[in-house]
């Protein structure tokens, strides 16, 4: 898998190229750069599949590739543990010019542990759409109510 990035004033223009298994139908590219709108990539007669896209720069971003519905990160790059148990790759276009290819394996994971990327089949791209919705805590009252 390959990501290259050339830099424009306040966008980069980032290549991505993914490697699939020859029979693969499709390839999708989500990231946070747009909220996780899903961007097909096409397939070129090498087998790889690629997208060139603008993004803005002086950030770094989760994405992945979906590869016939496989939620596939980029294991080249710093890879951090996604909400959904699954592993995102991590874009970092605050640097210059390049490949994101320095980047370490695996990023510390929030909880303070290191996980290692797990290879989940996953049913379709992730969207924000399936992130699980989590209630507020409720205070409770103590029942004494202050004395006037």
């Amino acid at each position: 898998m390959t990501v290259e990035i050339t830099t424009m004033a306040k966008k980069a223009t980032v290549t991505f190229t993914t490697q699939a298994k020859k029979d693969a139908a499709e390839a999708i590219l989500t990231g946070e750069w747009d909220g996780w709108k899903s961007r097909v990539m096409k397939k070129n007669t090498n087998g790889t599949f690629s997208v060139k896209i603008n993004i803005d720069r002086g950030k770094s971003y989760q994405f992945g590739y979906s590869i016939d519905g496989i939620w596939t990160p980029d294991t080249d790059l710093a890879l951090v543990v996604s909400p959904f148990g699954t592993s995102n790759s991590i874009l970092d276009l605050t640097k210059e010019t390049g490949t994101n290819k320095t980047a370490p394996k695996v990023k510390q994971a929030a909880s303070g542990t290191k996980k290692s990327a797990p290879k989940v089949k996953q049913a379709a791209a992730v969207t924000n759409k399936n992130t699980p919705k989590v209630k507020p805590a409720v205070k409770r009252k103590t029942g004494k109510k202050a004395a006037k």
